[in-house]
């Protein structure tokens, strides 16, 4: 059978754009893997009455070590969970809470069927024996693994337990070694010097953000790039684990080796969850944290970067940055290759309160003015010269520690996106009398690994 190739092969202009891109006359090796493979060292361990849960999310490393096949490449990975009931009723480990879509030992055992002259019923054996016992007795230990779905850089999970008249659950929120995110650079406690961030209360938060700049700036930190459009308030642990448990991925550093697997992504249309993303600027540095929720290919997806601002409401951090989606690539003078922006920008603010909200983790919600209104009759630029158009607010999300029912959810009275097309001014649905809502807010997290 012939089979035809050709399409497959880049072409020569994508061979030109390549040696652009990764400006590199060669692709560098990977960082080495420089963690500890004593993985259950840095099991994370919460106790609830008289149970006591400790889990660890493996990263590809030390997967491979303690299976000794590469699970992750499979898109499998184990967590490790060690359950000790001191209470006088059976235990059950609901697996949905780890991840909805574990795999079966016997799915894991097929992806490697043949592998080192083992059949199918041999490799079944060896996963069926590490799984996790699904029940903890009585005042006994029980411990064995979860076969996941592959997160790289930070795992989101729960461990739900039940029994006679018994619901606990335990939320774990975890860094994974192995990937060097480019927020692992920022020296967040060095930020601003000690005692010059301010703290706020609600009103003096709103005329803050109106007064920010309209953009975040392009690489050369003079023009005016994609519009601020997005404010974070929580302590970095909720706000992280929220976004990673509804999909979004940490950023990778810029290196030769992910400038190639980008471009590899984008030529071929694979997967690459954590492609590293330009810097853009703001309050005089680029962007402390990226992430992004990719679709398919880099090509597509959305993505936000987001900086520490020398502002706190009620004593929780906020972070202010910008939120868009990439639909495609082209050219640019500027950056000669690049993402093409969906120019109706406002669709991907939306699109993260969405997220948020669905979460379960989003307290309040509200929108501010400051980005400017820019009709699709005048769209306004960003950095690379995409056209865009908005109704100029910024949206506003206060994540908690706690899941927040959807009737529980605060609407900040300030301004409010119009519901129109996009491009028309924002309107305010709130009375000028309407009652400032009280807002409650704590700050928990610190010391924890993903803290930042």
């Amino acid at each position: 059978m012939n089979i035809q190739t050709d399409r497959f092969r880049p072409t020569v202009g994508w061979t030109a754009i390549l040696v652009l891109l990764l400006g590199v006359t060669g692709c560098a090796d990977p960082p080495a893997q420089t963690e500890s493979l004593d993985y259950r060292a840095r099991a994370e361990t919460q106790v609830e009455g008289a149970v006591r849960v400790s889990a660890v999310a493996l990263s590809p490393a030390e997967s491979a070590a303690s299976f000794g096949v590469p699970l992750a490449r499979k898109n499998i990975q184990p967590v490790w969970l060690e359950i000790e009931n001191g209470e006088d009723t059976d235990l059950f480990l609901m697996l949905l809470s780890v991840d909805p879509d574990y795999l079966a030992p016997s799915e894991v055992a097929w992806s490697f069927k043949g592998k080192d002259g083992r059949n199918f019923e041999d490799w079944i054996e060896t996963f069926v024996e590490r799984h996790i016992a699904l029940v903890a007795p009585p005042h006994s230990t029980v411990s064995g693994y979860v076969y996941t779905n592959l997160d790289p850089g930070a795992k989101v999970f729960a461990v739900d337990l039940f029994g006679a008249g018994l619901l606990l659950s335990f939320e774990f929120a975890q860094r994974v070694p192995g990937l060097e995110a480019d927020f692992t650079r920022v020296e967040f406690d060095r930020l601003y010097p000690e005692g010059t961030v301010r703290d706020l209360d609600l009103a003096q938060f709103r005329t803050y953000l109106e007064q920010l700049p309209c953009c975040v700036l392009g690489g050369d930190q003079k023009t005016p790039g994609d519009p601020a459009n997005l404010v974070i308030v929580g302590d970095g642990l909720h706000a992280l684990a929220a976004l990673v448990r509804q999909g979004w991925d940490l950023t990778e550093t810029i290196r030769g080796d992910t400038k190639w697997r980008t471009a590899m992504s984008s030529i071929f249309g694979s997967d690459y969850r954590t492609s590293p993303v330009s810097p853009l600027y703001m309050f005089g540095r680029p962007q402390d944290i990226a992430l992004q929720k990719a679709r398919g290919s880099v090509d597509k997806r959305n993505h936000m970067r987001l900086w520490r601002a020398p502002v706190t409401l009620n004593g929780q951090k906020v972070w202010v940055g910008q939120i868009s989606r990439d639909i495609g690539v082209k050219f640019s003078s500027k950056t000669i290759v690049t993402h093409k922006v969906d120019p109706v920008i406002d669709e991907a603010r939306l699109y993260i309160a969405f997220d948020l909200l669905r979460s379960g983790l989003l307290r309040s919600l509200g929108y501010v003015e400051g980005v400017g209104h820019s009709g699709r009759d005048a769209p306004r630029r960003n950095y690379t010269e995409d056209p865009y158009y908005t109704d100029g607010l910024r949206v506003v999300l206060i994540v908690g520690e706690d899941r927040t029912a959807l009737t529980g959810l605060e609407l900040l009275p300030w301004d409010w996106p119009s519901g129109q097309v996009a491009g028309s001014p924002p309107t305010d649905p709130f009375p000028e009398d309407a009652p400032e809502l009280a807002l409650s807010t704590s700050s928990t997290g610190h010391g924890h690994p993903l803290s930042w």
